[in-house]
Formats: C-alpha cells, structure tokens, sequence
C-alpha cells in the first residue's frame, strides 16, 4: 500500500488527483491539505467528491 499526502487540496488538480487515488487499488490517501479550507470537509472544495 501507497500512503499519499496531497498538498494544495483545494485546487481543481488535486481534485482530479483524489478522484484517481480514491479507487486505485495499492493507494491510502493519509491527508489532504488546503490552506483555505482548513478544517473542513474535502467535500466543501469537492462537491462532486460529496459521499465519497
């Protein structure tokens, strides 16, 4: 298993980047970090990432 920290988590690469990762099968997504929306749901900069 891949443990992956994303950096800048709130930008629309990252966001494709998480929605690649989310279903790679050898990939843990430890932390995702976001200035701007520290503190709040991946889904507040994601919508579509919502339930995920």
């Amino acid at each position: 298993m891949i443990n992956v920290g994303i950096i800048g988590g709130s930008g629309y690469t990252a966001g494709e980047l998480i929605r690649i990762l989310m279903y790679h099968p050898n990939v843990n997504i430890d932390f995702v970090y976001s200035t701007t929306n520290a503190g709040k749901p991946l889904s507040v900069a994601h919508h579509d990432l919502m339930g995920d």
